[in-house]
């Protein structure tokens, strides 16, 4: 919903209904080994010089996904990884590390 001015009075705003189909996107931060909903994609946030893995079934073992290198706190930023796992972990990784992202029309 956005503002418009008032057609009945120009001192002051209204509601403006938008109207369409809209795209947004939804992040979590799940904790470490938690089965979560499959994301569309993952963004990792920080590297370390363990080994991420992910789950891809619910239930399943993990795959070794390796080491990832990026600095930790380096101002780099994260990366997205186009893969829809349902839980992750590290060894050294802790919640935040890893982002799910969920897209969806609202």
């Amino acid at each position: 919903m956005g503002w418009k001015q008032d057609p009945n009075d120009n001192s002051k705003m209204v509601p403006e209904v938008i109207t369409g189909s809209y795209s947004y996107d939804r992040a979590t931060a799940p904790e470490a080994d938690t089965e979560v909903e499959r994301p569309d994609y993952v963004i990792i946030n920080a590297g370390h010089a363990t080994k991420y893995e992910f789950k891809y079934i619910e239930g399943g073992p993990f795959v070794d996904y390796g080491i990832v290198p990026i600095a930790s706190n380096a101002g780099v930023g994260g990366f997205r990884v186009d893969i829809q796992p349902v839980a992750w972990k590290g060894g050294a990784g802790t919640t935040g590390h890893v982002t799910f992202i969920y897209k969806g029309d609202i």
